[in-house]
């Protein structure tokens, strides 16, 4: 329990802050992605539609699945191997929760443009409150036509996520929902609720 949580809170900001860029209509596709922090490479999985997004963990740790829905105004995070879930509240406050590019950035600049994938992007730099010297840069390839940035970079952390071979096309509605089965068990911000 106390790996998957650690891991949730890793993760989840990391999968937050490229998937809350989410249009209401966005396009529906498949992608793998790579999440590199410091020496460790985790691979995952992405899935989005509708304004929807899944992402698929596999680490150390086992198998970890984030399910995002600006829709509910709720993030999942299941845990297959023991078929439970933490439900999140979409406003409580992660670190990187809003990528639009994040509201509170204190300065944002585009810095070019790059094909990333066979996908046209703007690039972005931008320094957003944290870190040892109060400001962190990061580093955005935003793709406008599947509405969401393909790369982040963050070189004071050492961090970076890519979605690589996007494929366009159908994505199951069964893959946005918590599955049959599933039990919920505490998260953040479930003090005080039943």
């Amino acid at each position: 329990m106390v790996k998957a949580w650690l891991k949730l809170m890793v993760m989840v900001p990391w999968v937050l802050v490229l998937g809350l860029a989410l249009p209401l209509a966005a396009a529906e596709f498949t992608a793998q992605m790579v999440l590199k922090d410091r020496d460790q490479v985790v691979p995952g999985r992405l899935y989005v539609k509708d304004g929807k997004l899944r992402h698929e963990f596999l680490d150390e740790s086992g198998h970890t699945i984030t399910i995002v829905r600006k829709d509910k105004r709720l993030i999942w995070v299941l845990m297959p191997f023991d078929k439970t879930y933490q439900e999140i509240r979409l406003g409580l406050r992660l670190p990187g929760q809003f990528l639009e590019i994040p509201p509170e950035v204190r300065s944002r600049r585009k810095t070019g443009t790059e094909t990333l994938e066979g996908y046209q992007t703007e690039k972005y730099e931008c320094l957003v409150p944290g870190g040892e010297w109060g400001l962190t840069r990061h580093t955005y390839w935003v793709s406008d036509k599947l509405g969401m940035p393909l790369k982040l970079s963050m070189p004071d952390k050492q961090i970076t996520v890519e979605y690589r071979n996007i494929k366009e096309g159908p994505v199951a509605d069964r893959l946005f929902e918590v599955p049959p089965g599933y039990r919920r068990i505490p998260g953040p911000g479930d003090r005080g609720r039943p």
